[in-house]
């Protein structure tokens, strides 16, 4: 039995809506050491966290701490696209086969939540709780990214969905995390995979990044399970996925942005952390 070709691609046109939703991201979920702890704590004490870098001529500040948080993931790392469930049909540049079509089953999906009572809703499934003592840390970076999977699987596994059409395609399971922070931050979803049978259709990663655009970098910091700090890269007003529009908590981002326009309120939420460090 031969084998067929199939190419998973996927990437919502935002264009229209001026921002950088649906693409790239990448989650790391870690432990804080007490060594990176101090170094936090120095740098916001010497007024270091940000500093000034110049890149295509132009001026921006930039954190070296806040990116190397990105490498702190023995609890998770993933790296995908922010999709939902009913966005799975778009690809912009109609780069997939016509073979295959995708199962309402999630394979191997997993939902990240911390170990609150909020968290109780979560009652089955493939469930990943944050221990509630200790400093731990989320991070998700936006990134430029066209989810690309390709690969060739047996021509027998090929199904016949009555309901669409008398043709034999493959069913595709989609891997979707949920990603719940709470504490007044929005959850999103992450399409990080794709399964044919529980076998993974491997990701071009080469045609995924294109340009190989990053963009900012946010982080929430938690104490004993709750949050106690928000941080971020960001020169602009904050955006997907913890944008004012999505969030509800009262926590200032400290960041360029904050720093720059708003410098009275951003060294109130310094001294606060520093309390809590």
């Amino acid at each position: 039995m031969g084998k067929e070709k199939i190419i998973v691609a996927r990437r919502y046109d935002s264009s229209s809506e001026g921002g950088l939703e649906h693409q790239g991201v990448e989650v790391s979920i870690g432990l804080l050491t007490s060594d990176k702890l101090e170094q936090l704590k120095l740098s916001l004490q010497n007024d270091s966290l940000f500093e000034e870098r110049t890149y295509r001529l132009n001026n921006y500040l930039g954190s070296d701490f806040l990116t190397d948080l990105l490498d702190i993931n023995e609890y998770y790392h993933k790296q995908g696209m922010i999709t939902y469930e009913g966005e799975l049909c778009n690809d912009k540049e109609e780069y997939s086969t016509d073979n295959w079509e995708f199962s309402d089953e999630h394979e191997k999906a997993t939902k990240v939540v911390f170990d609150w009572e909020e968290d109780e809703k979560w009652a089955s499934g493939n469930i990943l709780k944050i221990p509630k003592k200790g400093f731990s840390v989320v991070s998700v970076r936006s990134e430029s990214l066209y989810f690309y999977a390709e690969g060739g699987f047996p021509i027998d596994k090929k199904k016949i969905n009555q309901e669409y059409s008398n043709d034999a395609i493959f069913n595709v399971q989609p891997g979707i995390d949920t990603i719940w922070p709470g504490s007044g931050f929005c959850d999103f979803d992450i399409l990080h995979s794709v399964f044919v049978d529980g076998k993974e259709i491997g990701r071009n990663f080469e045609k995924e990044e294109g340009d190989g655009l990053l963009y900012y970098s946010t982080h929430l910091l938690f104490k004993d399970g709750i949050v106690v700090a928000w941080l971020a890269t960001n020169n602009n007003p904050h955006f997907w996925p913890f944008g004012d529009e999505y969030t509800e908590t009262s926590i200032p981002c400290i960041s360029p942005y904050l720093k720059k326009n708003f410098p009275e309120n951003f060294e109130v939420a310094v001294q606060n952390l520093l309390k809590k460090l």
